[in-house]
């Protein structure tokens, strides 16, 4: 194994202990009490020792740390002990995460209707254009035109999440269509009866 792909494997362990500290944190809230305090710090170990195979608590205290450089988490003393709980753009970053996890769930027997989304963002916003785009893709749409996406299964909860995480509203419109012209290709790709 060649050191970039061990370089990729290390960034890829460390993203998800890290994704496991930020998500356990995001689980517990706010601590109220020592012992739900003291039962979070359990959990992100346990979590993290799923994660990881060497030296998990010193992985778990190198993550921490770099979560607090940052500005994911603080720490709050409590009885004290300091314990670590999530900031605001903690919170804002677990969403971003759980974002980049979305999938659209495939139901037994399609509704014979197509979900489009469309979207005009602004030329200086190129990088949000870029995203969602990204999203799309990773969600399995499938790009009709430049602006404009497929897919035949229910995913509006998705795409409001979507809108409400990059706060792009009405620039994103998500359509139920019964009928597109031409649809034999998409019922290809999407693995459904062709008529």
């Amino acid at each position: 194994m060649g050191q970039l792909e061990r370089k990729k494997g290390r960034r890829a362990r460390r993203g998800s202990v890290e994704h496991s500290v930020l998500e356990t944190l995001a689980t517990i809230g706010d601590m109220l009490t020592i012992v739900l305090v003291r039962r979070s710090a359990a959990l992100v170990m346990r979590r993290a020792t799923q994660e990881t195979t060497s030296k998990p608590e010193q992985r778990v205290r190198e993550t921490i740390s770099r979560l607090k450089r940052k500005g994911f988490i603080e720490f709050q003393k409590i009885g004290g002990k300091s314990y670590p709980r999530l900031t605001r753009r903690g919170r804002e970053r677990m969403q971003h995460l759980k974002i980049g996890a979305l999938r659209i769930e495939r139901p037994r027997v399609w509704d014979d209707r197509w979900r489009i989304v469309i979207f005009d963002i602004r030329e200086n916003q190129s990088g949000v254009r870029t995203k969602v785009r990204r999203l799309l893709q990773q969600l399995g749409f499938l790009q009709l035109q430049k602006s404009v996406w497929v897919h035949p299964y229910d995913c509006e909860e998705i795409i409001t999440l979507i809108k409400t995480d990059l706060r792009i509203g009405r620039n994103i419109l998500y359509i139920i269509a019964d009928v597109i012209e031409y649809d034999k290709p998409l019922r290809q790709h999407f693995g459904l009866a062709t008529r």
